[in-house]
């Protein structure tokens, strides 16, 4: 039997008309968390292409990023616009697939040189915001099992084509919901004034210190997956 064309249900939720559920989804996970999102706010011509990003995340603030979500892995076109909008509006893109979901396990039992990958044999070498650097290539034990779960496009054009493991994060300092890479929170402009001293005493090393399974995260993926959207039409 030949395939039928399908297509998602357009869906309704706070007076937008979502392109899919998925999206409708993200948007109740992220208000649970009262991150300030605006959908589908402006469209782009990117390499000459029409391009309209799904959302604005903390939008006209030093946090602000697009978020542009997929229910599978995303093609090579969609990263390359993704890393254009990110280049020509000076706004950081992450493209996200999957579902909503915690998209690891608890990782707090990770020492510091275990998470950097030190006690292995060959060592690894670790660049903040941007992870593992080219050489060594093998990761550490820990990441074997996880699956990557997004793109990262800085605002710069050497922004890396790689996939990695961004999570949805809670900051212990500012309290905002964030996407950062394995869901560390090591610093944050909030407390950029603080004596480092006086960070490490009050809450130890800044790496690892994983905040990918707080609480009120895990409410906000329970409330995005229990979101009922009837006939595509309502939001509750």
């Amino acid at each position: 039997m030949a395939a039928k064309n399908i297509k998602p249900i357009e869906t309704r939720y706070k007076g937008y008309r979502f392109r899919s559920r998925l999206e409708a989804r993200w948007a109740v996970f992220m208000d649970h968390l009262d991150v300030d999102w605006e959908y589908e706010p402006q469209g782009y011509v990117v390499d000459g292409r029409p391009y309209l990003p799904d959302f604005l995340v903390w939008p006209d603030t030093e946090l602000a990023f697009w978020l542009e979500i997929k229910g599978q892995f995303p093609g090579q076109d969609e990263l390359d616009a993704a890393r254009g909008l990110a280049e020509g509006t000076q706004i950081p893109a992450i493209v996200y697939w999957g579902k909503p979901q915690p998209p690891a396990p608890d990782l707090d039992y990770l020492t510091h040189d275990a998470y950097c990958g030190w006690d292995q044999e060959d060592g690894y070498i670790w660049a903040d915001e941007r992870g593992r650097l080219p050489y060594p290539t093998r990761p550490p034990a820990w990441q074997l099992d996880l699956t990557p779960t997004a793109f990262h496009f800085n605002k710069v054009n050497k922004a890396s084509i790689e996939s990695g493991f961004w999570w949805w994060t809670d900051c212990p300092f500012c309290g905002k919901a964030l996407i950062k890479l394995h869901g560390q929170v090591g610093s944050c402009p909030s407390n950029a004034h603080l004596d480092l001293d006086y960070l490490m005493d009050k809450y130890g090393p800044p790496y690892p210190r994983f905040a990918h399974r707080t609480e009120r995260l895990l409410q906000a993926y329970e409330a995005a997956r229990s979101a009922r959207f009837e006939h595509g039409e309502n939001g509750a």
